[in-house]
């Protein structure tokens, strides 16, 4: 991957504190929409909707590593968030089959 020479360099608050809060929300909401797989068919959408709109904004990042990991953040969120939400209704199926 080439490196946008237009952008500065990264610093070392880029390494600290996310640069793009939608898609560090997406990444975390969508690993717990994995993790906690009854609660995937809610959390899921959110983390999927949350990654969109932070793949819409990570072009605007200052350095370009903000930029990068934003990037990276946000199709994380996706991924899990899609997948979280997948298990969640996979899960509320088999409870609901379980108890008929």
């Amino acid at each position: 991957m080439t490196s946008d020479p237009s952008r500065p360099a990264a610093t070392a608050l880029d390494a600290i504190i996310p640069t793009n809060p939608l898609a560090a929300l997406s990444c975390w909401i969508g690993i717990g929409s994995v993790v906690l797989c009854g609660f995937g068919a809610l959390l899921g959408p959110i983390a999927i909707v949350l990654g969109w709109l932070g793949l819409k904004k990570w072009k605007m990042q200052e350095s370009s590593y903000g930029a990068t990991t934003s990037k990276v953040r946000a199709w994380i969120g996706i991924s899990t968030g899609g997948l979280g939400f997948l298990v969640g209704v996979a899960f509320f199926v088999l409870v609901l089959a379980k108890g008929a």
